[in-house]
């Protein structure tokens, strides 16, 4: 049966102009889709849906493309400008900015922020939060927000200032296990000179901040962002009068959270009860 290619919408994301850009190369090396996918490690149908903007560029993928087409690192170039196509539009300024920050200052109200996620943390909450996405979506979402954390591992990573509600640590994401996983990865990063965690306890009561999550990022020039997330919106705000308020909040809310070690000594005592939680009775 004679395979028909699908259309292809170029100008609707870089992630569609990169499926674009496959084809292009493909149809000039005169390979059909089943050829390129036996030396790329894909299927026909997987190469046509790359093609089509249909799933996600896998970070290993440009360099088996460029060695494929012999176009000398161009794919490799090109991934820079589509590996957060996974995001919506509303995320992508601000991702650009944080991965430029000197400084963050966040507050969760809910859950670990996802630059300090463990892998199988987020997958609990990606798959609680999409109940109808494919596992191939889930799947993609879950390493683009893996990726953001290369942040974290610059030569010079920026200062990274988190309050966490109580809640986050009571609420078992994920069940015992991926919880006592996630709080250790937590202690160990709290343990950085450029990180410092501090948790807003429940006997604090209501607060400025406490409808949300937060992140205050200062760039190196000294401008100032806020951005204000719920589980399906997020909002950058640049005013500089409206950031200073925010900032204002954050203060204060942080003058009546526990200490670094009291709340590290906090974390440590959740951990050992999701640990006890796995422990099997003698």
């Amino acid at each position: 049966m004679h395979f028909q290619a699908s259309a292809l919408t170029p100008g609707l994301s870089p992630r569609h102009a990169y499926g674009a850009m496959i084809r292009l190369h493909r149809e000039a090396a005169n390979m059909s889709p089943a050829a390129l996918g036996d030396i790329i490690g894909y299927s026909r149908v997987q190469v046509s849906r790359l093609e089509t903007a249909q799933r996600s560029i896998p970070p290993d993928l440009p360099p088996k493309l460029d060695a494929a087409f012999g176009t000398g690192g161009l794919f490799v170039m090109l991934y820079e400008l589509v590996k957060n196509d996974v995001f919506p539009d509303f995320v992508r300024r601000f991702m650009d900015l944080e991965a430029k920050a000197v400084r963050m200052r966040k507050y969760e109200a809910a859950t670990v922020p996802g630059l300090l996620q463990t892998r199988e943390y987020a997958l609990a909450l990606l798959r609680a939060g999409q109940i109808n996405a494919t596992d191939e979506k889930i799947n993609e979402d879950l390493d683009a927000r893996m990726r953001r954390q290369i942040v974290l591992a610059r030569q010079l990573p920026p200062h990274l200032l988190i309050l966490l509600d109580e809640a986050v640590l009571r609420r078992p994401v994920g069940g015992a296990r991926v919880m006592a996983k996630q709080l250790a990865h937590l202690l160990t990063v709290g343990k950085s000179p450029r990180v410092l965690v501090q948790v807003v306890p429940f006997s604090h009561g209501a607060h400025g901040i406490m409808g949300g999550s937060m992140t205050l990022l200062t760039m190196d020039d000294n401008r100032q962002y806020a951005y204000l997330e719920g589980s399906h919106t997020g909002q950058l705000i640049e005013d500089v009068s409206t950031v200073a308020d925010y900032e204002l909040s954050y203060d204060l809310l942080r003058a009546s959270a526990l200490t670094r070690d009291a709340s590290a000594a906090m974390i440590r005592a959740a951990q050992e009860e999701y640990e006890a939680c796995e422990t099997p009775p003698t």
